[in-house]
């Protein structure tokens, strides 16, 4: 029986994260994916300003970029009447705008990082079955080479809306299917609309028609209360945009699919030594290009914590604060993705009406539209519930334990402690950051030992605790 520290199960986006992360903290690991290659049409496109950061320390943000659409205006209007211009250039990121990059480019990009890192990618390779003792997991693979029995400490399921592993868990998918019809069409269009901006022209009939701009070419998406071709064609695409009054006219077809969509996740993220990940925890509306980008949150947040767990021997009830955490983002995720369905696609006259009137007033009122903005690059994302954030001076204003530390990720998988001097020593701020970029703990002043108290009785370090950067 072969062993590994940690069996992947999944290489999308999210399982190739997490490896990216266990290689860069030297933890063993083997991924596997029983499909034989990789995503070869766009599939997810956005890639939001918080995953980009999150990616900076994998050294892959740039080469993700090169690929990128930038767009940095969304615009969604009902009939000719605007509702939201929002300009995203204002976001407080290095990345103030939306990467427009297809799921084949990402992914392509994340195996040749873990081409260059000594890594493959076990194609073909199925998982059949798991069992769970006091060691660890005992996982059975099916692949080209035949069947294989291996012994595992974690099992990660990053396998998507279908994953094997929560089937093998019995862990329920609650949730429901939206009413909705979708279509989507990459294309290349004979327009006037600029690549820069997004749009979305909402129907009196609860439908939509949005246009997003890619390198090279466009994505139509169309939402529909009525039944649409199956198979698409291109005619019912250019019928859509003329019905909205869009510029455009398809010029060339590259990739059309009909898609159903759901709204569900399961209730807890860990099951023993077993954890889910992305599409496997929770699936929703594509309102807001989250889906892809909230596994890569998911497996950066993990990817540390089994790090210390396996390296450095902390007790795995830090690995608990993973499930907290992210169910608490899986679930506000859900929220919000159902009620931006709602507020969309309604059919409603006297809904649309109050939509209408009230949106294009809110969204100019500057706490909305930042607010709205930063929701939707995921910069807003915090912890301040979790056992993880300590706040050594609870009357503070401004950083907070759990929430983002704009442009700063640690290199490695420890926590580090930082003391900042904005201006002068009484204006000092002890910063524990944790290695996805977040605030553990924070203190005014330069209290290093609060620092050290937290890293041994909250993280769980024992021995030497490095000394504060300064």
């Amino acid at each position: 029986m072969s062993a590994s520290a940690v069996v992947i199960c999944g290489a999308g986006p999210t399982g190739m994260t997490l490896a990216l992360e266990l290689a860069r903290f030297n933890v063993p690991f083997r991924i596997i994916d029983k499909a034989p290659h990789g995503a070869e049409h766009s599939q997810a496109l956005g890639v939001q300003a918080r995953t980009l950061e999150l990616l900076e320390a994998a050294h892959i943000t740039d080469r993700l970029l090169s690929f990128a659409q930038r767009v940095e205006h969304v615009r969604i209007s009902a009939g000719s009447r605007p509702l939201i211009d929002t300009d995203f250039s204002g976001l407080p990121t290095s990345y103030p705008f939306l990467a427009m990059i297809p799921q084949c480019d990402t992914e392509r990009v994340m195996c040749d990082a873990l081409d260059a890192l000594g890594v493959t990618i076990e194609r073909g390779v199925t998982l059949t079955a798991f069992s769970q003792d006091a060691e660890g997991i005992v996982v059975d693979l099916a692949g080209p080479a035949g069947t294989e029995r291996v012994r595992t400490r974690f099992l990660a399921g990053c396998d998507g809306a279908h994953s094997a592993v929560r089937h093998l868990l019995d862990l329920p998918f609650t949730g429901h299917a939206l009413p909705e019809r979708f279509a989507l069409a990459d294309v290349r269009l004979d327009t006037s609309l600029t690549p820069d901006t997004l749009h979305v022209h909402l129907a009196p009939d609860g439908g939509a028609t949005a246009l997003f701009p890619m390198r090279d070419g466009w994505r139509i998406i169309v939402e529909s209360p009525h039944p649409l071709p199956d198979p698409p064609d291109a005619a019912a695409f250019d019928a859509a945009l003329a019905a909205q009054a869009f510029p455009a006219r398809i010029r060339e077809t590259m990739w059309m699919a009909n898609y159903h969509v759901y709204q569900r996740r399961v209730e807890r993220l860990r099951a023993g030594n077993a954890f889910l990940l992305g599409d496997a925890a929770h699936i929703h509306s594509p309102i807001g290009g989250q889906g892809m980008n909230s596994g890569i949150g998911d497996a950066v947040n993990l990817g540390w914590k089994l790090a210390l767990v396996i390296r450095d021997g902390v007790a795995p009830a830090l690995l608990d604060t993973y499930a907290s955490e992210r169910e608490a983002v899986g679930r506000a995720l859900l929220a919000a993705t159902d009620y931006g369905n709602r507020v969309a696609f309604n059919a409603n006259t006297m809904v649309r009406a109050l939509r209408n009137a009230v949106l294009p007033v809110a969204s100019h009122l500057p706490l909305v539209r930042d607010r709205l903005r930063e929701n939707v690059a995921q910069l807003r994302i915090a912890y301040p519930h979790s056992p993880l954030s300590v706040n050594g001076s609870p009357a503070r204003r401004g950083l907070r334990a759990g929430m983002r530390v704009r442009g700063a990720r640690p290199a490695g998988y420890h926590p580090q402690t930082i003391v900042m001097r904005p201006h002068d020593e009484h204006a000092a701020i002890t910063l524990v950051l944790r290695p996805d970029g977040y605030a553990g703990y924070v203190s005014d002043g330069a209290h290093a030992q609060g620092a050290v108290t937290y890293m041994r009785n909250v993280i769980g370090l024992r021995g030497e605790v490095s000394s504060p950067l300064r």
